[in-house]
């Protein structure tokens, strides 16, 4: 039930095989490199690879490439298959050749062409649109538009809007300044329009005049682009030729960029992704330190990778040297959870808690069957487990290359199906009441009568005190667990006055309550009073110990016997298993009410009665599974590991090959 052993790993590595040497701890997977302590006694200078600059370019270049080549790229693999493992497979000497053959810069650069031309038309089609909006709020404007743009010699233009209110002031107003030298322009408009648009045309000589006059009319000016010239619209016609251009030059372009995406967009991945391999391995030398002819590496390596690293290596034995050592008191040891088959899927319930610490022991053997039954009798209907157990077999053997932590929380599911349809035959349970509810299914109802021992909607209260029992089991289990650890650790102080002290008080009150519900036979009173009476004064006596002074000692350890309601409220919550349960076969039986109801209906009843049944099961289904999942794993984390476990340790990151699109197969070790 413990965390792998791990053993503390300095490689010390002729500079000459340092690439060789990478690349085998690469290839196994095994070590994992922690970067020197920068007051560690032995440190010295920090070693670059060489290449990495070389190679954190092309990293760089190669998903600017994907960031615009993809959007046009036609991918026979789906985004979710391909999330699920479905992947094309190289070697590393696959991916080295196409490094050799590709000239990602030059490629890089013709693409950045096309990206910058692609902008520049979306820009300027992005100013036809803003000039044709001004021109259209124009279109009954009567002179040149290179008055306003320009101006000539001596006549400068003005255009802008002034409050509606003050149109027939400015204009008087303008009239007088101007004269006969220059010229006023009020666009018509509509009477309830709060502005207007108006012009001014006038000499050069009274420019500041005319600006004082648009400042006492809040005049608000509108800049007309350099570039129009003519007419409204004929300067409109231009803009309307001009963007059919860009529009097909655009088009021109995309299509460049789709023939560039379908023949780039695979070899980019693939070369993305080693480029990144190889970044890990030399950022890995970077954690290291070096002298003019060594490097030295310092890692973990789980105890039971060792013969393989050792065999990797073996080609290299000239030129380095391992030292072994054990995990010191203060070293950040990460946490290598190795766990027996049939648990495998219930392992990510431990990682979404947290992982172990180094040497603590690992919940996942010991949630396991708890989590199994009580998913199986939160959901607790056979149909809907059959459902389950066909949608994730099936999505297991269309993507049978999926990553490791995706299978496991399928095959999760899968098990907890198969829990779900056993709970459910023993309750009777089969898509609510659908084989009682509607006649067709009479044939059935013999075989599923057969199989209930227990039916929860009938005798709630038999399943409420089976739910509760198999709370005591867990908390009890718990606790036993923790008096295990306590013991290992050799906390007898801990195991025996704190986790056994509760064991035999608990054990002692259960058993007492039993004979007072009648439950045991009066017989086993004696047993119970002594074991609670003896609990109670191991906590009396020890709960304090921490305290100074024989008063404080006592009332901490009689104040301590008040964490009983902690217990109690512990167990209640397993009542919520009976809830779940209760809540599922109530909606099954209510889909089916409607369903039959629907069926009274002419012509079209049986279709609105099959439409019930089937959407009303699946959305059952999809709630009931979410509920079930979420309060079953609530049950572990809240009630179950507070008993034991602590998590928070630091999960085994290996030097291997961490890749997005291709998988990168590993090279045999011989």
């Amino acid at each position: 039930m413990a965390v792998a052993k791990i053993a503390k790993a300095e490689f010390y590595i002729h500079k000459s095989d340092v690439d060789g040497v990478l690349s085998a701890l690469q290839n196994t997977g095994s070590y994992e490199v922690v970067p020197f302590s920068s007051d560690d006694e032995s440190e010295g200078p920090v070693i670059t690879h060489p290449d990495f600059s070389r190679v954190d370019f092309l990293l760089g270049e190669t998903r600017f490439l994907l960031r615009f080549l993809e959007p046009h790229f036609v991918d026979p693999i789906s985004g979710m298959a391909r999330s699920m493992g479905e992947k094309e497979v190289f070697s590393l000497h696959q991916t080295r050749d196409l490094d050799s053959r590709t000239d990602i810069p030059a490629l890089a650069e013709d693409i950045r062409k096309l990206e910058r031309r692609l902008m520049e038309i979306r820009s300027e089609s992005s100013q036809i649109d803003s000039t044709e909006i001004l021109l259209l709020s124009l279109k009954n404007f009567p002179y040149p538009l290179e008055l306003l743009s320009t101006g000539t010699e001596h006549v400068r233009g003005i255009l802008g809007t002034i409050p509606a209110e003050q149109a027939e002031p400015w204009r008087r107003g303008a009239e007088s300044l101007l004269g006969t030298m220059g010229e006023v322009y009020v666009a018509p408009g509509a009477e309830k329009e709060k502005e207007r648009t108006v012009a001014l045309f006038f000499d050069e000589a009274v420019s500041q005049k005319a600006s004082e006059l648009n400042a006492r009319h809040s005049f608000n000016r509108i800049e007309i682009p350099p570039g129009l010239q003519s007419g409204v619209s004929d300067e409109l016609a231009l803009l309307g030729k001009r963007r059919i251009a860009l529009a097909a030059e655009e088009k021109e372009i995309l299509g460049k960029s789709a023939e560039a995406a379908a023949l780039w967009v695979p070899t980019v991945r693939a070369l993305s992704d080693y480029y990144s391999v190889l970044r890990d391995r030399y950022s890995a030398l970077g954690s290291g330190n070096a002298t003019d002819q060594v490097v030295m590496l310092r890692g973990w390596i789980p105890e039971s990778a060792l013969p393989e690293v050792q065999k990797a290596l073996s080609a290299h034995d000239s030129s380095i040297e391992l030292v072994l050592s054990e995990p010191g008191p203060d070293d950040n040891v990460p946490s290598f959870i190795v766990n027996p088959p049939w648990c495998l899927p219930f392992e990510n319930l431990t990682r979404l808690y947290g992982a172990p610490k180094y040497g603590e022991i690992d919940p996942t053997p010991l949630l396991a069957p708890f989590f199994f039954i009580f998913f199986g009798m939160c959901l607790g209907d056979a149909g809907y487990g059959l459902i389950m157990i066909g949608f994730f077999v099936w999505f297991l053997r269309k993507f049978k290359r999926m990553p490791t932590s995706f299978r496991g929380f399928f095959n999760l599911f899968v098990l907890s199906g198969v829990s779900t349809v056993v709970v459910g035959a023993l309750t009777g349970s089969w898509f609510g009441d659908l084989v009682d509810a509607f006649g067709i299914f009479s044939f059935l109802r013999p075989l599923k009568n057969s199989l209930i021992i227990l039916n929860p909607m009938e005798d709630p209260m038999t399943f409420l005190g089976l739910s509760l029992a198999l709370g005591v089991v867990q908390l009890l289990f718990g606790l036993g667990i923790a008096f295990y650890d306590a013991l290992r650790k050799k906390n007898y102080m801990g195991a025996f006055a704190d986790t056994g002290g509760w064991i035999v008080f608990l054990v002692g009150l259960l058993l007492w309550g039993g004979c007072a519900g009648g439950f045991l036979s009066t017989g086993t009173e004696p047993l119970a009073k002594t074991l609670t009476i003896a609990g109670a004064v191991i906590l009396l006596a020890t709960q304090g110990r921490e305290k100074t002074g024989f008063l404080s000692k006592a009332v901490s350890g009689l104040l301590s016997l008040y964490g009983v309601t902690s217990y109690l409220g512990d167990v209640l919550s397993y009542s919520r298993l009976l809830a779940l349960g209760l809540a599922t076969s109530a909606v099954g039986v209510i889909i089916n009410m409607l369903a039959g109801l629907a069926g009274d209906i002419p012509f079209i009843g049986w279709i609105l009665a099959l439409l019930l049944i089937i959407g009303g099961h699946i959305f059952s289904i999809a709630v009931n599974v979410l509920g079930a999942f979420v309060h079953s794993l609530r049950l572990q984390y809240v009630e179950f590991f507070s008993k034991f476990y602590t998590g928070g340790g630091r999960v085994f990151a290996p030097l291997t090959y961490k890749t997005s699109y291709v998988s990168i197969k590993k090279e045999p070790v011989e």
